[in-house]
């Protein structure tokens, strides 16, 4: 998902937490399995312990916050934070510490960070990593219906109430929202000289399989594997469909579906024709005969021998987004109606942890990240003239430094991303551009539904199992007449008993 900033789904597909390829955007597309729970002890999320706060008049604090990246440590990380603190401790009363963890062990850490109870004061959630349900069901994060309003009116006041219920869970809030564009209009980026070359008509292309004719010329002139790491072709919103719970990837609603009924997706006949075309193009060499392990595909870009990854939000002016990271002009094509789910809301937040040093310090720092653009860019691309230098500071364009030392790419992460500088001057009123399509997306029917898991959480596993097993890449890759056998190991697992649950829980959340 910015990226290229790495948009937030990018980045999820880079850090091959699914099967599809990308490199630009901001969840889970195919078949995502259920996170695994912190072994945390039972805590009542409406009662978390109370944090101890910061002495009344004012005893300086500092604030840890937590958050993954590819790049660990970056040279002038410590340069970036010791201004950010010339900031905050002016502003804010309090210090910020910038604890940055490798995306590839970020999963383990943080889950035993929560089960040690180890102290942090804001950390990186969502629906699709450090599990933003999990950790409200244990008790992890504290409330914030009240302490935002009060604590941080600007950043409240920047969302619809709308939009900040779809992140409630039972009726309460406990992710701090980081405002990007919500839909994910699914499509692909492809080499512009290749499209050019080969003769890619955009305009023709509705489908995956309008696509194939390009990706037999491109691997026959080319000699290139045109997928740069395999894709995974079957993704609810390009069928008109909505996710309902990313933690339970295999179901979805359809967009204008006002009865809301849950459906597993791998019995439709949209799912078992991507079956096929998948299975198609892995025996035809469009994708690579193995898995790649990082799930990330930049080097094999930066190789010239990829053609086209899918991406999960074709925004306005992506595309030169995408080029500022892969260093090659590229096109975007989206393939999907805009659909607002509960996932796309609750794809990038901040959590506010129990063990915090002081619940008003941090809402203190969310309405500072999130309001004051200086600030927030700071965080995102380094120091003016050290990291950055302004191109035109009337339309805020800027240049980064060449191998600059601090470059995290990824905006969407820490804040609100409208407020960041434009890398491209033809960027320039894409922010306004995507606000446009947050506000006229179709809302899913299930849009503010959020499941509770609990009843059938070991049906879930026993699913999830399964799809993992029927879904190995390589020459596992299986065609579409091997699906009813996995249709009947999912059931068997339990899928019936989750989707009736779930409906059963849809249909009391809609009366």
């Amino acid at each position: 998902m910015s990226k290229k900033n790495f948009s937030r789904r990018e980045f999820l597909v880079m850090a091959g937490l699914t099967t599809a390829a990308g490199v630009l955007a901001a969840c889970g597309a195919a078949a995502t399995a259920a996170p695994t729970a912190a072994p945390a002890a039972k805590v009542d999320a409406t009662k978390a312990p109370e944090p101890t706060t910061a002495p009344a008049a004012a005893a300086q604090v500092t604030l840890n916050y937590v958050y993954p990246q590819f790049t660990v440590q970056s040279p002038d990380q410590g340069v970036v934070e010791e201004a950010l603190n010339k900031i905050t401790k002016e502003k804010i009363n309090a210090a910020i510490k910038l604890t940055v963890l490798d995306f590839g062990t970020w999963s383990d850490k943080i889950t035993l960070m929560n089960a040690g109870g180890e102290q942090y004061d804001l950390v990186y959630t969502a629906n699709w990593t450090n599990d933003y349900y999990k950790n409200v069901s244990n008790g992890q994060f504290l409330p914030l219906d009240d302490l935002l309003p009060a604590t941080s009116p600007g950043y409240w006041k920047s969302m619809p109430v709308s939009t900040w219920n779809a992140a409630k869970v039972q009726g309460k809030l406990y992710g701090a929202i980081n405002q990007q564009m919500f839909p994910k209009t699914w499509g692909f980026l492809a080499r512009k000289d290749l499209v050019e070359k080969y003769k890619l008509d955009l305009n023709a292309v509705n489908r995956w399989p309008d696509v194939e004719p390009w990706l037999d010329a491109v691997k026959k002139g080319e000699n290139i594997i045109p997928w740069g790491i395999q894709p995974a072709l079957y993704i609810q919103e390009i069928f008109s469909a909505a996710p309902i719970d990313d933690g339970i990837g295999w179901t979805q609603v359809g967009k204008d579906d006002k009865s809301a009924k849950a459906v597993n997706y791998w019995t439709t006949p949209e799912f078992a024709s991507t079956w096929d075309l998948g299975k198609k193009w892995y025996d035809a060499g469009y994708m690579p005969k193995e898995a790649v392990k990082s799930g990330d595909d930049r080097p094999v870009w930066a190789a010239g021998k990829a053609a086209i990854s899918t991406n999960p939000v074709t925004k306005p002016h992506g595309e030169f987004e995408a080029q500022a990271i892969l260093k090659q002009e590229v096109v975007l094509k989206s393939i999907s109606p805009a659909i607002l789910t509960t996932a796309g809301i609750t794809a990038t937040l901040t959590g506010l942890s129990r063990t915090t040093v002081s619940k008003e310090a941090a809402a203190k720092w969310l309405e500072l990240i999130n309001t004051d653009k200086p600030t927030y860019n700071l965080l995102c691309i380094g120091i003016e003239g050290k990291h950055w230098t302004w191109v035109d500071k009337a339309t805020e364009v800027i240049a980064q430094v060449k191998d600059s030392a601090y470059n995290p790419s990824t905006d969407w992460m820490f804040a609100n991303q409208f407020n960041a500088y434009y890398r491209d001057p033809r960027q320039v009123g894409s922010w306004d551009e995507t606000k446009k399509i947050n506000d006229s997306a179709t809302p899913s029917p299930t849009l503010g539904f959020v499941m509770d898991r609990t009843p059938v959480k070991n049906e879930i596993a026993a699913v999830a199992a399964v799809i993992a097993e029927y879904t190995m890449y390589g020459p596992k890759a299986k065609a579409a007449s091997e699906l009813p056998k996995m249709i009947d190991a999912m059931n068997a697992a339990g899928a019936t008993k989750v989707l009736a649950e779930m409906q059963k829980q849809i249909d009391a959340w809609k009366k």
